[in-house]
């Protein structure tokens, strides 16, 4: 039997889209009640080059085409606020203590300013360099004196102040470096430069005597093609350690007591890595990580474990592209946060830390997918905790993500289902109370179906044929109201095929009818108002709509209407409890949900447009972090993610009656 909730989802749905061509929005302010946690995007003016943190503690500078400028947290947020005109579009930006150095990769120069009191780089000294820099890092002489190592297209320049100004001093270095770290790894107190060697994908190493001269200290393998290294504690022993970038990710070399570099440790693997920071991110006193995947445009939390290992504590998403993240706490509420900058489109976005290694953001779930194309929300394993189930259209996977009560999920091995599967529908097949799942393989021209166990595990699939092209299913009770059924839609062939099931998990009988041609999507519910669920079946791309209509033994043969516009599936919840159906539909092409808040039967506010990822395509919904309210997950095709968009609407105020009575 269909879960009670699952069929008061479908019946409202079906209502509510039914109604959607006669629906005019209205103007009264209930859509306020419904509020959703989303990202803290912050407009920094621009298209952020580079970041850093420096000068006043939690400041953070951002390099934009109109110059340096200085974020600061203010009323709730954290806002641009001073700037200097100095440092246009750099792609290089360092600071440390009183020092910020910054330069663009396009002249051989780079340039050393002191921050003011305004956090920002007041009029720079600019220092010439053999060839146009790659990057660059502020490192400490004997006694403090600062000094600043430029790595660049010719080998490497050390630049130490003096009475007379900057002083430069040229080395040699791999022709192809990317990027270098200043560390004393050998522990003698004196600053060493390690040089990540992109082409040999070895680190090379640079012993300090400090005074501004290095020697060769040999090379060290790392990960295949290293591009940043990092000089960071991120196993708490007190010792700096380095972390890489690579062509595979991110790992981790320890710096042992004598002054050793341990072989490369995996701690990401994405091909997609652009930058980490270290923080104690959930207050344990211990390092944790804040890693930008710029492909996917989420930053993923990993907790540091006592052992020096790391836990992912999920991700969340953020601008497009992020290549720069910092962590630390830029509130001054003593709990790190984390800010991402992202160069596609511009901007920053700023997930404030709750000291328990979670956020305030949009978080997310990963998977090893491709392109994700439908999703349900059920509790498969029996803890009460919704749990979502995704497709991949790319992979022919089916993805079970087991939800943990607090928003997280944990991912189980992926099932293939065959190729291109397409749509998604859960139910109890079998009569044994626990939910089943069917999906629909547009490759196959048949349906999956897979039986639950009730833990969370599902059998191997089992294919019953369709017509050509499926593409979308539903469950429900045609033969008998105690009966679980499936109706699935064929694009190719123009029909719907109803699959009665016969209560053992076997769906021995098909029947297919012929509808308005490109079907996309169809709807479970009682139409006619006779107690029999009828189907009706559509096109987002057609006003003609096919209503086959059930008599409690079988659906009859469809008969065509036109609808007084398009419609499209959506999800249909009482977001603020106020006891109308609210709708919640996809924009694929403009990277957003809208939310058209339910305010009178067959009425709807303005719609509340949610920014979600890249594009997405997919909804469920459910009670993701147990607050009683109900929250969105969101699955993005191309991020390839699902978001979780944490409901917190609040219920409207009593209403008193002529009688007294509150309502």
């Amino acid at each position: 039997m269909l879960p009670c909730a699952t069929m008061r989802r479908f019946r409202a749905l079906c209502t509510a889209l039914l109604a959607l061509p006669l629906l005019t929005a209205t103007t009264t302010p209930a859509a306020a009640l419904i509020a959703f946690q989303a990202r803290r995007d912050v407009d920094v003016g621009g298209e952020a080059t580079a970041a850093a943190f420096g000068g006043t503690p939690g400041r953070a500078l951002v390099a934009t085409p109109d110059g340096i400028a200085a974020l600061r947290y203010d009323e709730g947020t954290v806002v641009r606020g001073e700037r200097s005109g100095e440092g246009r579009s750099a792609r290089i930006l360092v600071a440390s203590g009183d020092l910020a150095v910054f330069a663009t990769r396009e002249a051989p120069k780079i340039s050393i300013a002191r921050l003011g009191a305004r956090g920002v780089p007041e009029t720079p000294v600019d220092v010439d360099l053999p060839a146009v820099p790659r990057a660059a890092r502020v490192l400490a002489l004997h006694g403090g004196v600062p000094a600043v190592a430029v790595l660049h297209d010719d080998g490497l320049s050390i630049l130490t102040r003096g009475d007379q100004g900057w002083t430069r001093r040229d080395m040699a270095a791999p022709r192809f470096a990317a990027d270098l770290a200043a560390i004393d790894y050998d522990a003698d107190g004196h600053a060493d430069i390690v040089l990540a060697d992109q082409t040999s994908g070895v680190l090379s190493l640079l012993r300090g005597n400090g005074d501004g001269t290095f020697e060769t200290g040999g090379t060290r393998p790392s990960a295949r093609g290293p591009q940043r290294v990092i000089a960071a504690d991120a196993t708490g022993d007190q010792r700096l350690d380095l972390l890489v970038i690579g062509d595979e990710g991110l790992f981790l070399h320890r710096v042992t007591a004598d002054g050793r570099l341990s072989p490369p440790e995996p701690v990401w693997p994405s091909a997609h890595v652009s930058d980490v920071a270290v923080a104690d991110l959930n207050g344990d006193k211990r390092p944790d990580l804040a890693i930008s995947d710029r492909s996917a445009g989420t930053t993923v939390m990993l907790i540091g474990n006592p052992d020096g290992t790391f836990t992912s504590a999920g991700a969340y998403l953020v601008g497009s592209g992020p290549e720069t993240v910092l962590a630390g706490d830029v509130d001054g509420d003593g709990v790190a946060d984390v800010i991402a900058f992202g160069r596609l489109g511009g901007g920053a976005t700023w997930l404030h830390g709750r000291g328990n290694g979670t956020f305030e953001g949009v978080p997310c779930t990963l998977g090893s997918f491709g392109a994700l194309t439908a999703m349900v929300s059920e509790d498969f394993d029996g803890d009460e905790h919704p749990d979502l189930a995704a497709l991949s259209e790319d992979t022919g996977d089916l993805g079970i993500f087991m939800g943990l009560g607090d928003g997280r999920f944990r991912a189980l091995s992926p099932i293939d289902v065959g190729r291109r599967p397409r749509g998604i529908a859960v139910g109890d097949f079998n009569e044994d109370d626990k939910p089943d799942l069917a999906v629909v393989v547009f490759g196959g021209d048949d349906v999956a179906v897979l039986l639950g166990d009730g833990q969370g595990h599902f059998s191997a699939p089992r294919h019953v044929g369709v017509g050509g092209g499926p593409m979308a299913i539903s469950v429900g009770s045609f033969a008998s109201p105690t009966s679980v059924d499936l109706a699935v839609v064929n694009s190719l062939t123009d029909s719907v095929s109803i699959l009665y099931g016969d209560g053992h998990g076997q769906f021995p009988k098909v029947v297919s009818h012929p509808v308005p041609s490109r079907p996309s999507f169809l709807i479970v519910g009682d139409t006619n108002q006779d107690g029999n669920q009828d189907l009706v079946v559509g096109s987002a791309y057609s006003e003609k709509v096919a209503i086959l209509l059930g008599d409690g033994h079988a659906l009859a043969a469809p008969t065509t209407t036109t609808l007084a516009g398009t419609a499209k599936p959506s999800v249909a919840e009482d977001f603020d409890r106020d006891g109308q159906m609210d709708l919640v539909n996809p924009d694929e092409l403009g990277g957003a949900i809208e939310i058209l808040p339910g305010e009178h039967p067959g009425e709807f506010g303005r719609p509340i447009r949610l920014t979600v990822g890249r594009a997405p395509q997919a909804l469920a919904t459910g009670d993701f972090d147990r607050d009683g309210r109900i929250d969105i997950a969101v699955a993005d095709r191309i991020g390839q993610s699902i978001a979780i968009l944490f409901n917190r609407s609040t219920k409207p105020p009593p209403v008193k009656s002529r009688d007294g009575r509150t309502t």
